[in-house]
């Protein structure tokens, strides 16, 4: 009995180990399709109310690499000026002398790094050149290949 316990043991552990890995094939391959797809959010201001404009990218690589690439990017155009930067949580805000934008970066894993650009819109013009601009200065300058994801 104690063997037929332990063989019906062994074979639900490596049932369990089947059904989990196979589970989570879909999810690299969606992960796989997201890298470099940038996702736009952006709501115009109403009345008094301010609006606001967010990108969202995912691409590959560390997340050090990428700030610092960030940080340089930002640097060496002399349309934009870091306002604030917070290298422990990967923070960069930055202006271009009439709106503000901040990016975020984060690692999802290993290879994986996921940037969040995010303005508000207090005025008429909108900051869609802002974040998108720096979301797209980023890709470039890391060698992904970014394009914004058709909404559509």
């Amino acid at each position: 009995m104690n063997r037929y316990k332990r063989l019906v043991i062994i074979v639900m552990a490596i049932l369990v180990l089947i059904v989990t890995s196979g589970a989570s094939a879909p999810w690299v391959f969606v992960g796989r399709k997201a890298i470099g797809k940038i996702e736009r959010m952006t709501q115009p201001r109403t009345g008094d109310a301010p609006g606001y404009d967010l990108a969202t990218v995912v691409i590959k690589g560390k997340i050090d690499k990428v700030y610092s690439t960030a940080v340089k990017a930002i640097e060496s155009t002399s349309k934009y000026h870091i306002t604030r930067q917070d290298s422990a949580e990967r923070i960069i805000d930055f202006t271009d002398g009439t709106h503000s934008a901040g990016i975020k970066i984060s690692q999802v894993n290993d290879n994986i790094v996921h940037l969040l650009i995010v303005s508000v819109v207090s005025g008429q013009d909108s900051t869609t050149s802002l974040v998108l601009s720096g979301v797209m200065r980023v890709c470039k300058e890391m060698g992904a290949n970014c394009s914004i994801l058709d909404s559509g």
